[in-house]
C-alpha cells in the first residue's frame, strides 16, 4: 500500500512539474514553492502572519499520462483521500485530482472522450465531429486530438443525478404507530415536484425503494415497495422473508451494504427459467355436515368467480387460470360422490370402475361414488367416451297438474305455452342428455260433465279410430278431430300428416261441377253439411299462347293475369306480379326478413324475463341485416308492428324497463330512421296516403305508429337519470324541481320557466333524422313545407304549462317557419303535423324559438320555395314586362309587313316561324303570371295549378319545336339549290304539324303518366311540372336542349354550305340568299341564348338555393321576347327598310303640297305597293329596283 501511494505521490509531482514546464516556469520545483509561499524556517511568527493576512493560491494543474491500464489508474484516484499535504511545512495541499479526458487510438486516428462531468467546447465538437450527440453546445467524443493541448472542460450544465437516501429512524418500537410504513409513503405522495433545496440544488424525482424494520427475531427485515425487488442474489444471500419464488423476492433479512431494492426492470434474475405448471389442488374441509350450509358448493363457486388473473402470490408466481373441476361430498351411504362441473365430466372408465351416481349415459357422467387417486374431472372434449353411439329418443311426456279449477287462470294453456316458446334447443339436462326439440301436442282439462277433454296443438289431430272411440267434443269431421271426449292410455295428438285416417270412401265431402263457358271449369268442393267449408277453383283452358313467362318464379300467364311468387332466401311472405306488356311486373312485395318475421310472433308472448334478451335480439338483428332491412319495405313495416305489440304488451303487464334495454331500443329505431330508409318510408307513406282516401275508418299510417309506439315505450323507462347516446337517436333522463334549461346534440335547446309538482323527471329524445319518416304534412294535408330542425320527443312526470324550444335549422335558406307537434289524430288517425298550442317566438339566420303548452313530439316546419329575394321579383316582373311588349311590337310590325314578305317561300315561311315563336312565346308568359298568382295563394289549387302547368309546358315546348322549323326550313333551303321540291303549303303543314303536333304529343303523354299518381306537378312551389318524384320536368329539358343541339349543327352545316356557294345568279337568287342569311343569323343568336337559358333552369334544381344561379335564369328567361323583337325582326335590315318606306310614305300622304312630283311620288308608291303583292318585280331603273328588292 506504501508502495501504490508512494507511486501516486510520484506521478502528481511529475504532473505537476511537467504543466509548470510546460508553461515556461523551468525553476525547480523547491524553488517554486518558496518563492510563492515566501517562507523562512527562522521566522516562524512571520510565517503565521502572513497566513492570516493573505489568502491562499489555488493552481489548476494538468497533466497527460501515458498508459495502458485505465482502469487500475481510475480505481488508484478513487481510493485517495483529499486533501493531499504534500509538505506540511509548505501547507501545500493537493485538494482533488479528476480524469477528464481518455484518448485512445483507433483504426483511422484518435477517439477522445470526456469523463464524467465534463465536456469539450461547440468548437471542438465542431472542427473535430463529434463521436456522440451535441447536447446543450457540448458533446462527450470528439474524433480527434485538439493541437493547442485542449481538454474537456467541466461541464456547465447542471447534472442530473441519481442519489440513495437512507433515512434511520430508531424509537422504541411500542411508540411507532402501525401503520408508520403508510404514513410514509402518504408524506412522499405529497410532495411536489422539482423540489428545490437551493438555488441550484433540486430534487427532480424521488422514489421509495426499500424500507426496513425489525424482525421478530431482532433482526432487520427490508421490504421493497411495489415495482422493485431484490435480486436474486440478495435473495439467496441475506434469505428470503417469505416464501417468493427463486427467481427473485421482495423482502430479505438484513440490509445489505450500499445496496437497495431495484426496478424489477433491471433486477438480475436467476437463470432458472419460469415454468408454467399445472396443479391439481385437493382442498379437503372437514366438519360436521350438520353445520355446513346446504349451498356450501355454490359459495365455493362464487368464491372462484371473483378471483382476477394473473393473480400473484409472490413476485415471480402467479396463478394465470383456475378451473373448479371437482366437488366430492359424503352421500347418503357414508361414502363420497364426486361431482363434476359444467363443462367437466368423469371418462367412461371412471364411470364403470366406480358407478355412476345417476342415470347418466354409457358415454360418460358427470357424478361417481368414490374420488379415485390422483385423478379428476376431464374437460369434456378431452374425456374418453365409450364407443356406444349416441342414441337420440322420441318421450311423450305427460304433466299431471291437480289444482282447483277455480284457482287456474283461464289462460292457463296460453301461458304453457309461452313458456315453451322460449325454450332455446338443444337444452342440456346432463352433459350427454340433451332436449334437442319439443312439441306441445295434447291439452286435457275437465269438461263440463267432470270428464276430460283432450285438445291438440295446430298440426295435430287424432285419429279416426280415436275420434269414433271417445267421441269427438265438437263438430269435427269423421275423417279426424282435434278433440275427444278422454285420454286414451299412452295415445297422443299425432301429426296430421301421420294421422291414420277413416277408409270410409270420400262422402264426407260433395263436389258441384259450374261449366260458365266451353273452355273454363270452376269446382267447388264443400266439406258435407258445412257449407261455411268450402273452396272454389277454376279452371281456365285457353288455345292462345302465354305472353309472359318465368317458370322459375311466376309460371305462365297471360295479359293481366296475377300471380303469387315466392321471396328471395332469408326472407319469408310472397309477392304479387301482374302479367303486363309481355312481362311479370311486381306489384306487391310483403316479403320480411325472416328473423323479424320470428321476433313478431314473439312480441306477442314477451313477458317481464324475456323482455331484456328480446330487445337486445331485435337491435342485433336490425344493426347485422342494416342493408337488407333499409330496402325492404315490408320488413320496416313489421319492425314498427313488432315496437307496437311490445309497447302494448307492457301497458298490460304494467312492466318497467331499464337503461340496458332501451338502448336496444334506440339502436333499432336508429336504423329505420337513417338517410338510407327514406326511399322505404317514401313507399310506406305514399301507400298509407293511397288506403287512407279509399278507407276512412281506419287510418294509421305506420310512421305515425312507429312514433307512437317509440313514446308508449318511453313512458315505461324507469325513474333514474339517464344519458343514452347511439349513432342516430340520443337520449337524456334527468331530474329537476321548478325550471328546466339544457341544450341536446347542440341541435336543440329546451326551457321550462315553470313547473309543479316537486321533483319530477324530464326525458328528451333527440332523432338526427326522423324527418325521413315522417311526412311533413300539416293540418290542411299540404306537403308544400319540409321538416328544417330535428324531431323532439319530451316528457315529463310533471305538470308543464309551458315551454321553450330553440331548433337550429338544417337548411337556413328556408323562409316561412312554423311550430308544430305530431298529432296522431290528425285525418281520422293517420297522424300530421299540427300547430295546435304552438306559437312562433323568434327566427334568425340559424335558429327558430318556439314556445307550446304541452308535451309531445315537436320540430319545425319551412317552406322550400326559392330565394325570398326582392332583387329576384323586380328582375323577373321587369323582365316578363318587357317580354311581352316586346312580342306585341314584334306581332304589330308582322302584322303591318305582312303584305310586304311574300316575295318568295323562303322569306314567307321564315315570318311565319317568327310569329309562331312569338305567339308561342306570349301565351306562355300570360300563363305564367296566372300560375303565380295561383302559387302565391295560403293553398294551392289542384286542378287550376294542372291546367297552368299544361298549357306553359305546351307553349314553351311549341317555341322550340318552331325554332326546330326554322332550322330545317334553312337545312333544307341551303341543300336544295333551285326552287323546286316541296311546295308552299307542304312545309307550312310540315310546319304546324312538328310545331304544334309533337309539343301536343309530349305534354299528353307526360300528364297521362304522371296525373293519376299525382306526381304532374311540384307539391311545392309554383305551377310547374314535379322533379322530385316523376321526374315529369325532363319532358320539357330533354326535348329543349336536344333542339338546341340540332339546331346548332344545322347551323354549322348551313355555314359550311353558303361559304362554298358565293356566286349571285339573279336578282331572285340574291332574294332568297338573304332570306336565308336572316334565318341563319336569327337561329346563331336565339338557339344559344334559350340554350343558355333553359341550361340555367337545370342548374336551379341542381342548386335550388344558390342566388346567383336564380337570378341569371330569371333575367335570360323574363327577356326572351325581346331577344326574339330584336333579333329576329328588327336587325333584319329589310324589315327595317320598309318600316322606313311606309314612315316616309305616310309622312308623304299627310303633307299639303300641289307640286306635281309629289302627286307621281305618292301614286308611284301605291303602284308599287300593288304590285310587290304579286310578286318580283325586277327592273333596271336604280329607284324601282330598289323599291321591288325590298322583300325579307
Amino acid at each position: 500500500m506504501a508502495l501504490l501511494r508512494t507511486i501516486g505521490y510520484t506521478v502528481v509531482i511529475l504532473a505537476m512539474l511537467y504543466s509548470l514546464e510546460k508553461w515556461e516556469y523551468r525553476q525547480s520545483l523547491s524553488v517554486f514553492f518558496k518563492e510563492e509561499m515566501d517562507t523562512d524556517p527562522s521566522h516562524t511568527l512571520v510565517r503565521e502572519k502572513r497566513v492570516a493576512n493573505f489568502s491562499p493560491s489555488y493552481y489548476t494543474l494538468e497533466a497527460v499520462i501515458n498508459t495502458s491500464q485505465l482502469d487500475s489508474l481510475r480505481t488508484f484516484l478513487r481510493t485517495l483521500r483529499f486533501p493531499i499535504h504534500i509538505n506540511n511545512s509548505l501547507e501545500i495541499e493537493i485538494t482533488s485530482i479528476d480524469v477528464t479526458t481518455v484518448c485512445s487510438s483507433n483504426m483511422t486516428g484518435y477517439q477522445c472522450r470526456c469523463e464524467e462531468g465534463f465536456a469539450w467546447s461547440y468548437n471542438n465538437c465542431i472542427n473535430h465531429q463529434a463521436c456522440d450527440t451535441i447536447v446543450g453546445d457540448t458533446c462527450g467524443c470528439i474524433s480527434g486530438l485538439p493541437a493547442d493541448d485542449q481538454y474537456c472542460m467541466l461541464n456547465s450544465s447542471k447534472p442530473v443525478l441519481d442519489f440513495e437516501l437512507v433515512i434511520d429512524l430508531r424509537f422504541p418500537v411500542s411508540s411507532a404507530p402501525s401503520n408508520i410504513i403508510d404514513q410514509f409513503r402518504s408524506k412522499l405522495r405529497n410532495f411536489t415536484f422539482p423540489h428545490y433545496i437551493t438555488q441550484s440544488l433540486a430534487v427532480t424525482d424521488l422514489n421509495f425503494t426499500t424500507g426496513c424494520y425489525p424482525n421478530s427475531t431482532g433482526g432487520l427485515q427490508c421490504q421493497c415497495e411495489e415495482q422493485f425487488a431484490w435480486s436474486c442474489d440478495m435473495c439467496k444471500s441475506y434469505g428470503a422473508c417469505r416464501n417468493d419464488t427463486t427467481q427473485t423476492c421482495r423482502c430479505i433479512n438484513g440490509l445489505p451494504p450500499n445496496q437497495f431494492c431495484e426496478p424489477i426492470t433491471n433486477t438480475s434474475l436467476c437463470v432458472t427459467p419460469t415454468t408454467v405448471l399445472d396443479f391439481e389442488l385437493v382442498i379437503d374441509l372437514r366438519f360436521p355436515v350438520s353445520s355446513a350450509p346446504s349451498n356450501i358448493i355454490d359459495q365455493f363457486r362464487s368464491k372462484l368467480r371473483n378471483f382476477t388473473f394473473p393473480h400473484y402470490i409472490t413476485q415471480s408466481l402467479a396463478v394465470t387460470d383456475l378451473n373448479f373441476t371437482t366437488g366430492c361430498y359424503p352421500n347418503s351411504t357414508g361414502g363420497l360422490q364426486c361431482q363434476c362441473e359444467e363443462q367437466f365430466a368423469w371418462s367412461c372408465d371412471m364411470c364403470k370402475s366406480y358407478g355412476a351416481c345417476r342415470n347418466d349415459t354409457t358415454q360418460t357422467c358427470r357424478c361417481i361414488n368414490g374420488l379415485p387417486p390422483n385423478q379428476f374431472c376431464e374437460p369434456i372434449t378431452n374425456t374418453s367416451l365409450c364407443v356406444t353411439p349416441t342414441t337420440v329418443l322420441d318421450f311423450e311426456l305427460v304433466i299431471d297438474l291437480r289444482f282447483p279449477v277455480s284457482s287456474a287462470p283461464s289462460n292457463i294453456i296460453d301461458q304453457f305455452r309461452s313458456k315453451l316458446r322460449n325454450f332455446t334447443f338443444p337444452h342440456y339436462i346432463t352433459q350427454s342428455l340433451a332436449v334437442t326439440d319439443l312439441n306441445f301436442t295434447t291439452g286435457c282439462y275437465p269438461n263440463s260433465t267432470g270428464g276430460l277433454q283432450c285438445q291438440c296443438e295446430e298440426q295435430f289431430a287424432w285419429s279416426c279410430d280415436m275420434c269414433k272411440s271417445y267421441g269427438a267434443c265438437r263438430n269435427d269431421t269423421t275423417q279426424t278431430c282435434r278433440c275427444i271426449n278422454g285420454l286414451p292410455p299412452n295415445q297422443f295428438c299425432e301429426p296430421i300428416t301421420n294421422t291414420s285416417l277413416c277408409v270410409t270412401p270420400t262422402t264426407g265431402y260433395t263436389t258441384t261441377t259450374l261449366v260458365d263457358t266451353c273452355v273454363n271449369k270452376t269446382f267447388i268442393c264443400q266439406v258435407k253439411n258445412f257449407e261455411a267449408f268450402k273452396s272454389e277453383i277454376t279452371l281456365e283452358q285457353s288455345t292462345e299462347d302465354f305472353e309472359c313467362q318465368n317458370y322459375t318464379v311466376y309460371g305462365y300467364g297471360k295479359d293481366s293475369d296475377r300471380v303469387d311468387g315466392p321471396c328471395a332466401p332469408g326472407m319469408v311472405g310472397q309477392k304479387t306480379a301482374v302479367c303486363r306488356n309481355k312481362q311479370w311486373q311486381e306489384t306487391e312485395d310483403n316479403c320480411v326478413l325472416k328473423p323479424i318475421q320470428d321476433l313478431f310472433e314473439q312480441s306477442k308472448f314477451v313477458n317481464e324475463q324475456s323482455l331484456p334478451e328480446f330487445f337486445k335480439n331485435l337491435s342485433d338483428v336490425t344493426v347485422n341485416f342494416t342493408d337488407t332491412v333499409v330496402e325492404s319495405a315490408p320488413t320496416i313495416k313489421t319492425i314498427v308492428q313488432i315496437l307496437n305489440n311490445v309497447a302494448n304488451q307492457m301497458s298490460s303487464l304494467n312492466l318497467s324497463i331499464n337503461n340496458t334495454i332501451m338502448k336496444d331500443v334506440l339502436i333499432t329505431a336508429g336504423v329505420l330512421t337513417i338517410n338510407e330508409t327514406k326511399k322505404s318510408w317514401d313507399r310506406i307513406n305514399s301507400n298509407d296516403n293511397s288506403q287512407s282516401s279509399n278507407n276512412s275508418a281506419n287510418n294509421k299510417s305506420v310512421s305515425s305508429q312507429f312514433l307512437q309506439s317509440l313514446e308508449n315505450i318511453t313512458r315505461r323507462l324507469i325513474n333514474s337519470s339517464a344519458d343514452i347516446n347511439t349513432s342516430s337517436v340520443l337520449l337524456k333522463k334527468t331530474a329537476f324541481n321548478n325550471t328546466f334549461n339544457a341544450s341536446f346534440d347542440s341541435s336543440v335547446e329546451i326551457k321550462i320557466p315553470e313547473a309543479y309538482g316537486g321533483e319530477k323527471f324530464i326525458t328528451v329524445i333527440t332523432f338526427k333524422s326522423m324527418d325521413n319518416v315522417l311526412p311533413a304534412r300539416d293540418q290542411t294535408n299540404s306537403t308544400l313545407e319540409v321538416i328544417n330542425g330535428r324531431v323532439v320527443l319530451v316528457q315529463s312526470s310533471g305538470s308543464i304549462k309551458n315551454i321553450s324550444l330553440t331548433f337550429n335549422t338544417i337548411n337556413n335558406n328556408l323562409e316561412d317557419p312554423q311550430c308544430v307537434f305530431w298529432n296522431f289524430s290528425l285525418f281520422t288517425g293517420l297522424g300530421g303535423w299540427d300547430d295546435g298550442g304552438c306559437e312562433l317566438v323568434s327566427k334568425t339566420n340559424e335558429t327558430v324559438t318556439c314556445t307550446c303548452d304541452h308535451l309531445t313530439s315537436f320540430s319545425i316546419l319551412m317552406s322550400p320555395n326559392s330565394p325570398d329575394d326582392p332583387v329576384l321579383k323586380y328582375i323577373t316582373y321587369v323582365g316578363v314586362g318587357i317580354s311581352i311588349g316586346s312580342l306585341v311590337i314584334c306581332l304589330i310590325i308582322e302584322a303591318v309587313i305582312w303584305r310586304k314578305i311574300r316575295r318568295n317561300n323562303t322569306s314567307y315561311l321564315r315570318h311565319v316561324s317568327i310569329v309562331n315563336i312569338a305567339v308561342s312565346l306570349l301565351i306562355a308568359d300570360i300563363w305564367f303570371i296566372v300560375g303565380a298568382a295561383i302559387s302565391d295563394g295560403k293553398e294551392k289549387p289542384l286542378p287550376a295549378c294542372t291546367a297552368v302547368t299544361f298549357f306553359i309546358h305546351f307553349f314553351y315546348l311549341a317555341l322550340f319545336f318552331w325554332m326546330l322549323a326554322s332550322g330545317l326550313l334553312l337545312l333544307y333551303r341551303t341543300v336544295s339549290v333551285f326552287d323546286v321540291g316541296l311546295s308552299k303549303k307542304s312545309m307550312l303543314a310540315i310546319g304546324f304539324s312538328l310545331g304544334y303536333g309533337a309539343p301536343l304529343i309530349i305534354v299528353i303523354i307526360t300528364i297521362s303518366v304522371t296525373a293519376h299518381k299525382l306526381t304532374y306537378i311540384r307539391q311545392d312551389g309554383g305551377c310547374w311540372l314535379d322533379w322530385d318524384k316523376s321526374k315529369a320536368l325532363l319532358a320539357f329539358v330533354i326535348p329543349a336542349l336536344m333542339i338546341v343541339l340540332i339546331n346548332l349543327i344545322i347551323l354549322l352545316v348551313v355555314l359550311y354550305k353558303m361559304l362554298r356557294r358565293r356566286a349571285v345568279v339573279d336578282t331572285a337568287q340574291a332574294a332568297e340568299r338573304h332570306a336565308l342569311v336572316v334565318i341563319a343569323r336569327t337561329l346563331a343568336v336565339l338557339t344559344p341564348l334559350f340554350g343558355l337559358t333553359w341550361g340555367l333552369g337545370v342548374g336551379t334544381m341542381a342548386v335550388p338555393y344558390n342566388r346567383g344561379t336564380h337570378i341569371s335564369f330569371a333575367f335570360f328567361n323574363s327577356l326572351q321576347g325581346f331577344f326574339i323583337l330584336v333579333f329576329g325582326t328588327l336587325l333584319d335590315k329589310k324589315v327595317r327598310s320598309e318600316i322606313s318606306l311606309m314612315s316616309q310614305s305616310s309622312r308623304s300622304g299627310t303633307r299639303s303640297t300641289s307640286a306635281g312630283t309629289s302627286s307621281t311620288s305618292r301614286l308611284g308608291f301605291f303602284r308599287n305597293l300593288r304590285r310587290r303583292r304579286d310578286g318580283y318585280h325586277i327592273s333596271s331603273s336604280d329607284h324601282v329596283a330598289s323599291s321591288s328588292s325590298v322583300n325579307t
